[in-house]
């Protein structure tokens, strides 16, 4: 393969950002990669940047459901306790609001820990 700037020479390596096979004199060090000219290096820079932020925001959306489905499942044991209260038509929606709720939250737990383990694992391939 040869150097998309100088047609004469051998390409040691392939820009991350566009493509383009790089002589050793073309080659720019970017980060943990090589790039062709400095626009390809803020790329792959602001690149790296964007993923940080979005595992940084991926996280924050993991602790928000958890922190979710614990609430439900407090609301719904709430609600079930004030339905032991009483007796009657409503007190037994209530008590179904809240088992409702429990068990949404519960099997919302269940889903962002099985989202949680797969992401985990995911990482270690």
């Amino acid at each position: 393969m040869k150097c998309f700037n100088h047609p004469a020479r051998e390409a040691v390596a392939i820009c991350r950002a566009c493509g383009r096979a790089v002589c050793p004199e073309c080659s720019l060090e970017s980060v943990n990669s090589i790039a062709c000219r400095q626009s390809c290096v803020t790329a792959l820079s602001e690149k790296k940047e964007l993923e940080a932020k979005q595992a940084d925001h991926l996280k924050n959306i993991k602790r928000m459901n958890s922190l979710g489905s614990f609430f439900s499942i407090a609301v719904g044991i709430l609600f079930v306790y004030f339905s032991s209260l009483g007796f009657g038509a409503v007190y037994d929606f209530i008590f179904l609001l809240g088992a409702g709720f429990a068990v949404y939250g519960i099997m919302a737990q269940l889903i962002n820990l099985l989202m949680i383990f797969k992401s985990r694992g995911s990482k270690h391939r």
